[in-house]
């Protein structure tokens, strides 16, 4: 979407640029012609020589400008950068910060100590981050709408509870397995969230209103059912069946609405002779073309061959 609008924004300032140079096309004439006739060699000189010393002016002020500009913003990032890392040293080291490092370690001590009288033989430390990866991995898979991981999430979590109570002291079990409970339940909202649907971003495509006009009408006509009586089925001896005429589907006006001292039937003309055309067949010719209010489709002021009328 940026790179759209980006690229629209050059396309609209080169399309400026153009005009404007096209703008200056009689001054630039005019400044040529005196400069071939009423300029003589010691004007050309001077001129020359202020020309060329305005040129060097504008690269030096432009050159200044912009090194000015630069070491402004370059300036600003770096304070900026400086003051987010003081912030988040300062929150990292605030009573908030290690409060909450407290009561996360409860849960993750008691693991630990369950891992390490358990896992006789076995590397505590490797399985404990193996342990806490798988965790992650849950939750961000039950994040994004798996059934198996969030059911796995919440065996984990009851998991996570049991193996506290039985690591724990006698006296601070219930209290470690309550923290634990907690931290796992802060958690759940935001692992079985629903997942958000993007919506679909379409471009509106915009029609002439005599184009928009034609297209609702050829629509309207192929979802035509007609009500009429039922037709009587045709005898069963009949040898020769005469072929169903094609529908003539039409979107725009028919050739007898069309009036020449009018406007042209949804606003088309031929390009060639300017008479008012209709995307339309008739009784004895059933494809559907551009023709005049008499039905003809030649043109006699068409180049090419054959010469049909062509819509403008």
């Amino acid at each position: 979407m940026l790179a759209t609008r980006v690229t629209d924004a050059a396309l609209r300032l080169l399309d400026s640029t153009t005009n404007a140079w096209q703008a200056t096309a009689p001054l630039r004439a005019r400044a040529a012609t005196t400069w071939r006739t009423r300029t003589s060699p010691a004007q050309r000189a001077g001129q020359i020589t202020a020309t060329a010393l305005a040129a060097v002016l504008a690269a030096s002020l432009t050159i200044t400008l912009t090194t000015t500009a630069v070491r402004l913003a370059a300036a600003a990032a770096a304070n900026l950068a400086r003051g987010c890392i003081h912030t988040i040293a300062y929150l990292w080291h605030s009573d908030t910060a290690d409060g909450t490092r407290d009561v996360l370690r409860i849960p993750l001590d008691g693991i630990a100590a369950w891992l390490r009288q358990n896992a006789a033989g076995l590397p505590a430390g490797r399985i404990g981050a193996a342990a806490l990866i798988l965790t992650l991995v849950l939750f961000t898979a039950a994040r994004r709408g798996s059934t198996a991981a969030r059911a796995a999430w919440a065996l984990l979590g009851a998991a996570a509870c049991a193996a506290t109570w039985q690591a724990g002291p006698e006296s601070q079990r219930t209290a470690a397995a309550a923290v634990t409970a907690g931290v796992w339940l802060f958690l759940a909202p935001a692992a079985y969230a629903k997942r958000r649907r993007t919506t679909e971003r379409r471009t509106r495509l915009l029609l002439n209103p005599a184009v928009e006009e034609a297209l609702t009408a050829l629509a309207a006509a192929h979802t035509h059912t007609p009500t009429g009586p039922a037709t009587a089925a045709a005898p069963t001896t009949t040898v020769h069946t005469v072929p169903p005429s094609r529908p003539r589907l039409s979107p725009l006006q028919s050739l007898a609405a069309i009036k020449v001292p009018g406007p042209a039937a949804g606003g088309f003309r031929c390009l060639h002779c300017d008479q008012p055309l209709a995307w339309a067949a008739t009784e004895t010719d059933f494809e559907r073309t551009w023709r005049t209010t008499d039905g003809t489709t030649a043109c006699p002021a068409a180049p090419t061959t054959p010469a049909l009328h062509h819509a403008l």
